[in-house]
């Protein structure tokens, strides 16, 4: 995996083939024991920067998922909405959840300053 960077607080984020990789940190996995549901839009869905574009469903409620900036959703894990639990068993590998690709490449390059742990 290349660069990581956190997202939300429960978030990481990280560039592959041109796409943005989103799966939920170890931090994140720390705050509930279970994942029973993963709902996540559909391959070719546009997303809006820090709109909920998904969300998990765990024993403690759900949890939300974001993006940085606006995209289209380029790839979506179906093993993770197959089997929620590699969420919590593999978050940072076979955990993740989504690719998205960019409106604008830039974007990509200028991923660090654009994390942060708060969305307003």
């Amino acid at each position: 995996m290349e660069e990581v960077y956190n997202y939300v607080g429960y978030q990481w984020l990280s560039v592959r083939e041109g796409m943005l990789v989103i799966g939920i940190n170890e931090e994140g996995v720390e705050e509930f024991s279970e994942v029973t549901k993963v709902d996540l839009p559909s391959p070719g869905d546009e997303v809006f920067a820090d709109e909920v574009l998904g969300e998990i469903e765990t024993d403690q409620g759900p949890l939300n998922l974001y993006s940085p900036f606006d995209g289209v959703i380029g790839e979506v894990n179906e093993m993770v909405q197959e089997n929620p639990d590699l969420v919590m068993e593999d978050p940072t590998g076979d955990g993740w959840l989504l690719a998205i690709e960019p409106n604008s490449p830039e974007d990509l390059d200028t991923l660090g300053q654009a994390t942060t742990n708060d969305v307003d």
